[in-house]
């Protein structure tokens, strides 16, 4: 792996856990309006998407973050293997995949939950979750992906 995959991974963690940082400064107990569509406030995740398994049990708590270390780990290895051959789309996903899950593991190992703290909606319908920005650093990563598996013609 190179230093600018290094280096972009390290910047993507870096920005997310500065901005819960700063989340948790600013928001401290009550919400921000900040415009019609969006509420910043604070909300720790034990659980993983969309809070699912959020549990006090330690061993669910244990358990979650084993599994969560094991798919880092293997989408880690599949983008050491293979970042030579990737295209520019697939190389950026795997460096904003790659960002937003360490950036959440990382909180998750600190603070033994995720800080969320977005919440996105329309009137009275709410975007089924909250989150933060290395959920959408793994989310447009994961669209980068999708659409690179769907538009290289090679693999079709």
């Amino acid at each position: 792996m190179n230093r600018l995959s290094i280096t972009s991974i390290s910047f993507l963690v870096l920005i997310d856990y500065m901005s819960k940082l700063y989340i948790k400064e600013l928001v401290m107990e009550n919400s921000i309006i900040v415009n019609n569509y969006i509420i910043l406030e604070i909300y720790y995740n034990k659980g993983v998407a969309f809070s699912f398994l959020d549990s006090s049990s330690l061993f669910i708590n244990y358990s979650v973050t084993f599994i969560v270390a094991v798919i880092i780990l293997v989408i880690f290895s599949l983008f050491i293997k293979n970042y030579k051959n990737y295209n520019t789309f697939e190389y950026s996903s795997y460096i904003l995949i790659l960002g937003g899950a360490l950036g959440n593991f990382l909180d998750r190992l600190l603070n033994n939950s995720v800080l969320d703290f977005i919440i996105i909606h329309y009137d009275n319908i709410y975007f089924p979750g909250i989150f933060n920005l290395a959920d959408m650093f793994i989310t447009i990563g994961a669209l980068l992906l999708f659409l690179s598996y769907f538009t290289n013609k090679e693999r079709i």
